[in-house]
This record gives structure tokens, C-alpha cells and sequence, in this order.
């Protein structure tokens, strides 16, 4: 039998600490749950609890044999790098556990964006404010994590998404045929939220096209139809503003659903353009950790939820009071799921060839 290197040994013992403290978060988590107190000042006690054991035997390891361990250098600036990447690595598997099974992340608290999708499809993120997010596919089950930092302060960050759809699906949902969106000539009206928009809307995404990821073959690129106003106002937003000079985040949905008379310079404050988004395609909601915040007419709330066009929680009009202003802070944090519930899934796509106008869009 091989005999087992130092640096074999040195990456057995790591490994056997790192599964120890994952299971520590994660039982500290469920303790949380159980206990009958949900307070996240006890977690974070919990927490830190299982960072101080992990600490402690991780410098017993280097310090036995410190040229065993590369990566550690056998400095405290190793040491402490190796820590907060195991740390940050840690604390996203316990959130992809928890995300995959109640839709609410653990440790968004720490200055995160957490985007998940539990959507039963692969979904694309779009915005004409993030670089670092505009056409990044999150994989049905899976997500993608941001710090606050990575957002521009006291500016509206807006994500839009749309489900990654093949050439054959959009052939089948006949996407080039929707040519209600028609580009600054007349208003987009609520009314058209009937069959078969449900299914054009959760699947022919026009904003691919502003955001220049329209040319691939297909194959990874939401629907782009010939006659769709290519522009970057459709779909549900999810609008995050952090770090303001008073001292909070504002964050908000919006689908414009009713919106008032075009901008005809009678009433600026409270009109939209011909362009204005006032569409909805995929369900989704914002857990917003950290401790309630002032919604306007909503009240104190931690979460915000929209799973159809005229949801309550969402922007129906420009001036609607429904921005939530939350207290700014290393430990405030936001969750975005997509398709939160079996309740909210998507619309089924056609299996077969035909005109949707004549098919159920199969959910809401």
C-alpha cells in the first residue's frame, strides 16, 4: 500500500474540519428554526461558535506541519485567506440547501444579493445596470450570489430575467406572431394580459435583443422574434438602490400594470412613455433579511412576492407607494427567487406543433 504524503494528511484533516463545520452552520441553522426563537442575533452567536472551533482546529493542523499545508504559507495573512474563502464557500452551500428547500437563504444577512432559481427551467439575467449580472444563465435549481458592493450605490440596479428557451420552443410558442409590442407608437395596454400573452410573455424575452444577446444560434438565447420591439423594457423588475445618503436601501418590484395617460407635459410625475414597461413574465420574490422594512402602503414587510401581472406587492403605476426603505448595513441582505413555489411556475410550453391562441398557457 502507497504510503500517505504529508500534504495527502494535511488535505484529509482539512477536509475532515471543513465537513465538520458545514455541519455545524447547518445544525445551527435548523437549531435556529426549532428553537422557537428565529432571532438572527442567536444564529449569528451559532455561528460564529462553529467558526471559533474551525479556527481553532485548523491552526492546530498548520502549526503540527506547517510546509504540509500549501495554501496556508504558514503566515496569518495564509491563514486567514484560506479561512474566508472557506467560510464564504461554506456559508453558499448551507444557502443552496436552504434555498432549495424553503426558497429563503441563511446567511444573506452578510451583504449579499442572493438570485435564485426555482424555476423548473434555466433562466437568463438581463439589466441595463449590471455588467456583472446582464446575460448570466442560472441553471434551474442553482444560483448566483452578489455583494452589495457589486451594485452601484444610490443608483436603481434593475434585473430583469427571462427562461432560457431553445429555437424549436420558440417556434412552437409562435413568439414571431406577437406583435403587440410595437416600438414608441402606441401605449402598452394592461389589457393585453390575456391568452395566449401569458405564454408569449413568459418566454418571448424582446430585452435579449437591447442587451445584445440575440446572435447566437438559439440554442441558449430566450426568444427573439423579427417583429418584437427590441428594447429593454419588458418583463418583471426587480430594482435594488443601496447605500442612499440617508442611510437606506430601496428596493421595489414593478410591473406597471395600470399605468395612467402617456407623457403629454400635463402631468410628468405621474405619466408613461409609449415604452414604458408594464410587463410581467416570471414570478418572483424578494426576502429582504436583516429586520422589517417601511414598504409605503404595504406597511412593515420582509418579504415582497408577485406571481401575476396586477400583484399587489408590485409597482402598478410610476409614482404607486410601494418602495421599501431598509435600513443600510453590513448585515442587510435580499433574496430573489424566481418562480418561488410550485403555484408559481411557468407556463407549460407546447409539445407539439400549433397556434397557442387556441392552447391553455398550462399555469399563471
Amino acid at each position: 500500500m502507497a504510503e500517505t504524503s504529508n500534504n495527502d494528511w494535511c488535505e484529509a484533516e482539512v477536509a475532515t474540519l471543513a465537513g465538520d463545520y458545514m455541519a455545524c452552520l447547518l445544525n445551527a441553522h435548523a437549531w435556529n428554526l426549532t428553537d422557537g426563537s428565529d432571532e438572527p442575533d442567536d444564529l449569528a452567536l451559532d455561528v460564529q461558535a462553529c467558526g471559533s472551533a474551525y479556527l481553532s482546529g485548523y491552526l492546530a493542523t498548520v502549526m503540527h506541519d506547517p510546509g504540509s499545508c500549501p495554501g496556508a504559507e504558514a503566515s496569518w495573512d495564509g491563514i486567514v485567506d484560506h479561512l474566508l474563502q472557506l467560510r464564504d464557500s461554506s456559508w453558499d452551500a448551507v444557502d443552496q440547501v436552504a434555498l432549495l428547500v424553503s426558497g429563503n437563504s441563511v446567511f444573506t444577512d452578510q451583504g449579499q444579493v442572493v438570485f435564485f432559481n426555482n424555476c423548473a427551467v434555466d433562466v437568463k439575467l438581463m439589466s441595463p445596470d449590471l455588467g456583472t449580472v446582464d446575460g448570466n444563465v442560472i441553471k434551474a435549481g442553482d444560483h448566483e450570489s452578489l455583494t452589495l458592493g457589486q451594485f452601484t450605490a444610490n443608483q436603481a440596479n434593475v434585473v430583469m430575467v427571462a427562461p432560457v428557451t431553445t429555437k424549436t420552443e420558440c417556434d412552437r410558442i409562435q413568439c414571431q406572431d406577437w406583435t403587440a409590442l410595437q416600438p414608441n407608437t402606441v401605449q402598452r395596454q394592461p389589457s393585453m394580459w390575456k391568452e395566449p400573452n401569458l405564454l408569449y410573455a413568459a418566454y418571448c424575452q424582446p430585452t435579449n435583443a437591447a442587451a445584445a444577446q440575440c446572435l447566437s444560434d438559439g440554442a441558449s438565447t430566450p426568444c427573439c422574434g423579427p417583429n418584437m420591439n427590441y428594447d429593454r423594457t419588458f418583463g418583471t423588475h426587480v430594482e435594488i438602490t443601496p447605500n442612499t445618503p440617508n442611510g437606506n436601501d430601496f428596493v421595489n418590484l414593478s410591473t406597471n400594470s395600470k399605468p395612467p395617460e402617456l407623457c403629454n407635459g400635463t402631468n410628468p410625475d405621474n405619466c408613461v412613455l409609449p415604452s414604458a414597461n408594464i410587463f410581467f413574465n416570471v414570478p418572483v420574490q424578494v426576502e429582504m433579511s436583516g429586520g422589517d422594512c417601511a414598504c409605503g402602503t404595504l406597511g412593515q414587510r420582509s418579504q415582497l412576492q408577485c406571481a401575476a401581472v396586477d400583484c399587489t406587492d408590485a409597482y402598478t403605476y410610476p409614482t404607486d407607494p410601494k418602495q421599501c426603505a431598509c435600513s443600510s448595513g453590513g448585515k442587510r441582505g435580499y433574496t430573489v427567487t424566481y418562480c418561488p413555489d410550485q403555484a408559481s411556475q411557468l407556463p407549460s410550453i407546447p409539445t407539439g406543433a400549433g397556434n397557442p391562441l387556441t392552447m391553455s398557457s398550462g399555469g399563471g
